[in-house]
């Protein structure tokens, strides 16, 4: 399947920007921000598995998108909260995981 490189890809880059937001939220004692970064990041890089999902579920593409995105953005505010970390870099890091998804996406696209 030519989804399940931008997935990998998508994975492989959001766990080194979360590894180098946690570090940097350390380096320069914002600890909440990097932490809610990294988090929002990993949590985000779910987000192209669940999309397989509901390709190969065959559910109907706009309302699963609907519901996937409000469930990462609960699960990821919920994980800001068990964290301690801030809520809103949380979202942006998820925010930061899609934009990844788009650039493996459009990679993969270039090179077919």
């Amino acid at each position: 399947m030519k989804g399940v490189r931008v997935v990998r890809d998508t994975v492989t880059v959001s766990v080194v920007l979360a590894a180098v937001a946690l570090v940097a939220g350390f380096v320069i004692q914002q600890r909440t921000i990097g932490l809610g970064l990294a988090a929002g990041l990993v949590v985000g890089a779910a987000n192209g598995e669940l999309i397989q999902r509901v390709i190969a579920g065959r559910l109907p593409f706009v309302v699963s998108s609907i519901l996937r995105m409000v469930g990462l953005s609960a699960v990821g505010i919920a994980v800001a909260f068990l964290l301690g970390a801030s809520p809103v870099t949380l979202l942006l890091g998820l925010a930061a995981a899609q934009l990844v998804m788009v650039g493996a996406a459009v990679r993969q696209g270039l090179r077919a």
